[in-house]
């Protein structure tokens, strides 16, 4: 840093903007109504509801089902951190939360659709095809590690009771909402740090040489991607070289992998909860390996005739195009229903102490 003081002050000004333009806006709001709803017991309410499915398809609580859909709607850390936090109040087991991180651990929707897709490979169909495999693989690698300690879940009963106090500590809601506006400041600033150290660590490797090595930009890329994922990305689109099936593949295994960062970030939210980096590594290791796979074996089917104009998807003149449903999944709308859906909740649970205080 002394010596190289322009690398650092580049690598931290790149960073701060990223997390500033990029990060900031797009996790907040979910952290501030994620922490909300926790506090107001939604995970208890979805629980309930879900118990028995989450149960016998990946060994995990029901609670397991509202991580699972805050995860794949805000992104990294989220599912991370509100896995951590259920541990830390004590309503999840060790065991339980490494599990679920293996399939609550997921980039965004808006990431994956709007900045890699059609901002980093400009292409709408290949956002389609990474974030259907991203997601895919999340579930096919919870149903792995679910498969993988069968023995030790078998059996296991179902306590209908744990759902019983729906709202648990009583707070105002100005106090819960202070309280997810400390938590979500604190965890963003973290997040901040951590992707100005990796960015500076990156650069620090491209500048010493270590890259030159390494004949295409997209194999420099997927090296750099396996530090900080927003970087590799961007240098796999740029690639002149590659083609937009590899593109896929390699982009779908690093936002599946999240890179160091991501997995940095997410373990400094998962205080509480028993793991250790390489458990973790595994778990993203095989959901980024998974995701890869699927992409290569889907890309054909979603992209453009350039992609399949030749071999066993040559007679293939027109790919899939992303129709009404795919569009309402992966778009904003889905998040203006999610999000009308929880004020809607705030004001019934609002009208609900209200009445009872009347009562009283």
């Amino acid at each position: 840093m002394v010596f190289f003081p322009a690398v650092v002050l580049k690598s931290a000004q790149q960073g701060i903007e990223l997390w500033a333009v990029s990060v900031l806006p797009a996790l907040l709001p979910f952290f501030l109504c994620s922490d909300l709803m926790i506090s107001l017991g939604i995970p208890s309410i979805v629980g309930a509801v879900f118990e028995k499915p989450f149960q016998k398809l990946f060994g995990t609580p029901g609670s397991s089902a509202f991580v699972f859909i805050i995860s794949i709607t805000s992104g990294y850390p989220m599912g991370a951190k509100i896995i951590g936090q259920m541990r830390r109040s004590g309503d999840l087991k060790d065991r339980d939360g490494i599990r679920m991180l293996s399939f609550c651990s997921n980039s965004g929707p808006l990431f994956m659709l709007g900045t890699v897709g059609a901002g980093f490979l400009h292409s709408p169909e290949a956002g389609v095809v990474i974030a259907f495999s991203h997601y895919a693989a999340a579930i096919i690698n919870g149903l792995l590690f679910r498969t993988s300690e069968k023995k030790e879940t078998d059996g296991r009963n179902i306590n209908r009771n744990q759902y019983a106090d729906l709202t648990g500590e009583k707070k105002s809601i100005l106090d819960m909402l202070t309280s997810s506006m400390l938590s979500s400041v604190k965890t963003l600033f973290i997040i901040c740090c951590y992707i100005i150290i990796f960015t500076y660590a990156t650069d620090l490797l491209d500048m010493t040489g270590v890259f030159c090595g390494l004949k295409s930009q997209h194999n420099t890329g997927f090296i750099k991607g396996l530090f900080e994922m927003t970087i590799g990305l961007n240098d796999i689109s740029v690639s002149s070289d590659a083609g937009l099936r590899l593109k896929c593949t390699m982009s779908a295994f690093l936002v599946s992998f999240g890179g160091l960062s991501v997995m940095a970030q997410s373990m400094s939210v998962l205080k509480g909860l028993k793991i250790n980096g390489l458990t973790y590594l595994w778990i993203k290791l095989s959901h980024g390996i998974i995701a890869g796979l699927l992409a290569y074996c889907f890309a054909p089917f979603f992209l453009n005739r350039a992609v399949h104009d030749v071999g066993l998807f040559g007679g293939f003149t027109n790919a899939f195009q992303s129709g009404f449903l795919m569009q309402l999944l992966f778009s904003t709308k889905m998040i203006i229903i999610i999000t009308a859906l929880f004020i809607l909740t705030v004001a019934i649970e609002l009208l609900m102490s209200s009445g009872k205080e009347t009562k009283d």
